[in-house]
């Protein structure tokens, strides 16, 4: 229990507005083995040459990717084996089945795949099981955007070879309403206050409202503190820092924009697609949401805005989706499996990438690439993708996500000072790591 006269958490509970908002605590692990090894295992020796076996001239791929980006994956995988002569089998997985297959194969000793193609939180707890090995050091993804090296980076090594980034937030405004998106924080407050109070004929001021966004979740929240140049864990991702001048001033910024909010987030969601709503911090998953509500809907879309006490711009916190490497690849196998992950970092394979999946290309020098910068979407997201924070596969993370959302509605309820709401968060973050096995 708190200590009396601490802030009691309100426990988070999902709503529409829920996109990967916490890495998940993995399930019971089906392996008495892979229960005891929280930590990815040592790779294990060679076999010595009279046990070793013949090496198969195919590359077993899963993937949790679906629709476009999975034809976009064998299309590629395609291309690379009629240039190396080497077959990838790409195999699909269900995106909630591909952790639980890896188990059952262990179980039943069929054979693991070689590589994984999947998200962060894929990544997450094919970690937390040990089923993978390291591409390499941390150090040696400079070339990557940082959010996405962040999302694959455990103890020192980077555990998948980044491929795309995803799951970011951008400014999405109702052109009738705002002739100009605001490019700072100042004039975001500015606007959506004004837009709150203007009349319009043949419609009540009081059915108008500024902006809406998800203001009781973790993942909005970080924008703010990206752009007040905070974090909400120490670098390594593994211990919450939640009480900094970043996060209290981020706690400001959040209550002076929540002003001009209306009353719930998916009725303002709704609101905002028939054009009551000025402006919505959400994204590009939502689009089709919105104008579904109106056909008529003129949308415009923009970049987050800058914060002009730092000069940075907010940022979400990005996701990304990785290619990782096999615990037990090695040898010929292992050389294949390298040869494809740097095929798939060839900036205009990562273009093409981007391009299907509707997401950032993960290698930095792609994202000046014309077909990216002139998107509409993608366009937009670009200029925070050097701001953005990644999602390392830490418990420490999953924690701080849970501090957040359990006290993030007493803040905007405005009855309890800022510090106060902070140490709250800490606390309860410290108390969630330290129940981790």
């Amino acid at each position: 229990m708190l200590p009396p006269g601490r802030l009691q958490p309100r426990r988070w509970e999902s709503h529409p507005w829920h996109l990967l908002s916490y890495l998940p605590r993995p399930p019971p692990c089906a392996l008495s083995r892979l229960c005891q090894q929280p930590h990815p295992p040592p790779h294990s020796p060679s076999p010595s040459p009279s046990e070793a076996q013949p090496l198969s001239p195919t590359l077993t791929l899963w993937t949790s990717e679906q629709g476009a980006v999975l034809e976009m994956v064998r299309t590629l995988a395609g291309e690379f084996g009629m240039q190396r002569g080497v077959e990838v089998a790409v195999v699909p997985k269900d995106a909630d089945g591909l952790r639980v297959d890896m188990i059952a194969h262990e179980l039943a000793g069929e054979p693991l795949p070689d590589l994984i193609w999947g998200n962060q939180e894929d990544l997450a707890g094919l970690l937390h099981d040990g089923f993978l090995q390291p591409v390499g050091p941390a150090s040696a993804g400079g070339v990557f955007v940082r959010a996405a090296v962040e999302g694959a980076t455990y103890a020192g090594s980077l555990w998948g070879q980044p491929l795309t980034v995803q799951d970011f937030l951008l400014l999405l405004f109702h052109r009738p309403m705002v002739a100009q998106p605001p490019s700072t924080t100042d004039a975001l407050i500015t606007l959506s206050r004004t837009v709150e109070e203007a009349e319009e004929p043949g419609r009540e001021a009081a059915e108008r409202y500024g902006l809406v966004a998800a203001w009781d979740e973790a993942r909005w929240f970080l924008v703010w503190v990206n752009g007040f140049g905070g974090s909400i864990t120490t670098p390594d991702g593994a211990t919450p820092t939640l009480t900094t001048t970043q996060v209290i001033s981020s706690f400001n910024l959040l209550r002076e924009l929540a002003v001009a909010a209306p009353p719930g987030p998916q009725k303002g969601r709704d609101w905002f697609g028939s054009g009551q709503v000025a402006l919505a911090i959400d994204g590009p998953w939502a689009l089709s949401g919105y104008r579904s509500l109106s056909p008529t809907l003129d949308l415009g879309i923009a970049p987050l805005p800058q914060v002009p006490s730092t000069g940075l711009m907010a940022a979400s916190a990005m996701g990304g989706s990785y290619l990782m490497l096999g615990r037990d690849v090695e040898g010929e196998l292992l050389v294949r499996a390298r040869a494809l992950a740097r095929f798939l970092v060839l900036p205009d394979v990562q273009v093409r990438l981007a391009l299907a999946s509707g997401r950032l290309p993960a290698l930095r020098s792609a994202l000046k690439a014309p077909a990216i910068t002139s998107d509409p979407v993608l366009g937009p997201a670009v200029l925070q993708a050097e701001t953005a924070s990644g999602l390392p596969p830490t418990p420490a993370l999953r924690c701080v996500f849970q501090g957040i959302n359990a006290f993030l509605p007493r803040l905007l309820e405005g009855e309890t000072s800022h510090e106060e709401v902070a140490a709250a968060m800490q606390h309860e973050a410290e108390r969630c790591l330290g129940e981790e096995p």
